[in-house]
């Protein structure tokens, strides 16, 4: 029996031996939870930073961007550097300054906040992943200065609500609501009129108020009178020619 211990000894001790030499080493498991290898996997590659400077603006959340380097976006879509391109923010509006609905409450001081805040800075653009554009050929993003998106800017001062809400371009729908819902309990902006700002319509004509409404439809019957006292007289003279050939 001792024999037979003695050699089992000696073939261990040449085995330890042997493996400190060649420099192997015990495998060990793997963990559960370790993460499958594969040589088919691929490093997560980062989407370039888009950006550009804002040269001009058409609204409050409608800007003219020059890109400053070459990027690809997506769906065969590149941008070149210094081109300028239409940016409309995402998810959110602002009061008209231009166009037929110009002159809104609300719509020069946004339109005014927007300038001071983006004319000539380096902004980051940020698509989402729906439509790329809208049916005015403008660019749909965030826009973001310093870190920090342009809607939060406009929603925190209540120059803006959250509006335009179209799948799946919603990524950041749910904090832009919260940063409204604030601005709302607040009264600050858009929000001090009441009725102007409806979430999830958009902006209301009773935010104009009652007097401007009543002057409003005063000035449109008073013109429609006009113009049937005029039509009338006209015809009436007519006849009156010809009666008296």
């Amino acid at each position: 029996m001792k024999v037979f211990d003695t050699k089992r000894k000696k073939i261990l001790i040449v085995a330890i031996f042997a493996l400190l030499l060649t420099g192997c080493t015990v495998p060990t498991a793997e963990p559960d939870n370790a993460p499958i290898k594969s040589e088919s996997s691929k490093e997560q590659v980062n989407e370039e930073d888009i950006t550009g400077v804002i040269s001009s603006l058409a609204d409050g959340d409608t800007y003219n961007v020059v890109i400053s380097k070459d990027r690809k976006v997506r769906d065969g879509v590149q941008l070149t550097a210094g081109e300028e391109i239409a940016v409309r923010l995402l998810l959110v509006d602002t009061p008209e300054s231009v166009g037929e609905k110009a002159g809104m409450p609300y719509a020069n001081e946004a339109s005014s906040y927007a300038k001071g805040l983006l004319i000539g800075k380096t902004v980051t653009l940020e698509f989402d992943e729906g439509d790329l554009k809208d049916k005015y050929d403008r660019y749909l993003a965030y826009v973001y200065l310093d870190g920090k998106r342009v809607q939060d800017y406009l929603l925190e001062n209540g120059y803006a609500m959250v509006h335009y809400v179209y799948e799946p371009n919603t990524r950041y729908l749910s904090e832009l609501q919260a940063i409204e819902n604030t601005a709302s309990k607040q009264s600050i902006g858009i929000w001090s009129l009441e009725g102007y700002a409806v979430p999830g319509e958009g902006f209301n004509e009773v935010g104009l108020g009652p007097d401007l409404k009543v002057i409003g439809e005063d000035i449109k019957n008073k013109a429609q009178e006009t113009a049937d006292d005029f039509l009338g007289e006209t015809v009436d003279s007519l006849f009156d020619s010809f009666d008296s050939q």
